[in-house]
């Protein structure tokens, strides 16, 4: 089975760039330089480059594609994919190039909020078995 590898982003414009992968080629750069300087030299270096990694990343958060196809798309395991996710979101979010909202002040009011749920029971129609198909 032939792998797949990730694209060539070099040779794409920056409006592709952007749709495939939703950022634009600056932020791509400071995302890849970070990653580059909070790289540990101890242990063995990865089978992805930093670029493939965040590329993997930056993927997953766009398309939330199934992360067995992504393994395969770059040569690793579904385990190995989830890892490179992980990894990479936690060093954005200790980087502070990356954040999570947060809530605005203005929706923290006092007033309880109710939801309401319709749970309607609907009868299902089956065959009946016949005396031949028993």
């Amino acid at each position: 089975m032939k792998v797949m590898n990730y694209p060539d982003l070099s040779r794409v414009s920056d409006t592709t760039f952007k749709r495939l992968l939703g950022v634009s080629r600056t932020t791509f750069a400071t995302m890849l330089v970070m990653l580059e300087q909070r790289r540990s030299p101890r242990g063995r270096p990865p089978k992805l480059s930093a670029e493939a990694q965040l590329v993997l990343t930056l993927s997953y958060w766009r398309d939330y594609p199934p992360l067995f196809k992504l393994g395969l798309a770059y040569g690793i395991s579904e385990a190995s994919a989830w890892r490179v996710v992980r990894r990479v979101e936690d060093q954005l979010l200790h980087s502070g190039l990356l954040s999570l909202p947060t809530v605005p002040p203005s929706a923290t009011s006092q007033e309880p909020v109710a939801t309401l749920i319709d749970t309607t029971h609907v009868v299902i129609e089956r065959p009946k078995k016949t005396a031949a198909l028993v």
